[in-house]
């Protein structure tokens, strides 16, 4: 077998190279979980991986160009998740709106660095400020709008501007979720039940504009 400069010995063909990307991703990620902050060596990446530095320098140039990957995949992952509730709540909006907060949540207490990677990323890393700019950012976004609108057909918030609403709806999830992580003081079960009981709060709220909707109870 022939060993290529630049790439560790044991990704010799092209399909196992590009599988170095995903991999340190991945790693990545769990590290930053392990970690608890964003100040990951390529190095402890590389070596994660079990591959050379050289070749996990090949596919990102430096920490930064990884970062973004990573936060990329951030807003995959949280999107594949409230796709799937919104796929099994299909037919009740309103429990959607509620269940699909709850992931959201708990994506956010589960993966808190990486979190704070995606929605208030380092201005070295040159990414736009829009945490929906992104095409899964924007999907996520659209998600809350569907389960808004659906909810809004059956007669949940008559007359509200939903575009202006979802802004609400997320930056009230966002901030519960913003201000427990920051409270050190406060456990994992704590911070799950804060945030949850701002969630249900604010479906208290949408509830009340519908008091004949059977769902809502």
């Amino acid at each position: 077998m022939q060993y290529r400069p630049g790439f560790c010995s044991c990704y010799p063909r092209k399909e196992q190279e590009l599988d170095i990307a995903r991999r340190a991703v991945d790693e990545t990620i769990r590290l930053l979980a392990e970690r608890g902050d964003l100040d990951v060596p390529l190095t402890a990446v590389a070596h994660a991986i079990g591959c050379t530095a050289p070749a996990l320098y090949g596919h990102f140039h430096d920490k930064s160009a990884l970062l973004r990957a990573v936060r990329g995949e951030g807003f995959n992952r949280l999107y594949k998740e409230k796709l799937a509730v919104f796929e099994r709540m299909r037919g009740d909006p309103f429990g959607y709106l509620r269940d699909g907060s709850y992931a959201y949540v708990r994506f956010a207490l589960e993966n808190p660095t990486l979190y704070r990677l995606m929605f208030t990323p380092q201005p070295r890393l040159g990414v736009s400020d829009d945490p929906w700019s992104s095409e899964a950012g924007s999907q996520i976004l659209k998600l809350l709008l569907t389960g808004l609108r659906r909810s809004q057909d059956k007669g949940f918030l008559p007359g509200i501007d939903l575009g202006r609403y979802s802004f609400m709806f997320w930056s009230t999830v966002h901030g519960a979720v913003s201000l427990t992580l920051q409270n050190r003081e406060m456990d994992q079960s704590a911070k799950w039940d804060a945030a949850r009981d701002a969630v249900d709060t604010l479906m208290e709220i949408i509830a009340a504009t519908c008091p004949d909707s059977i769902s809502a109870s």
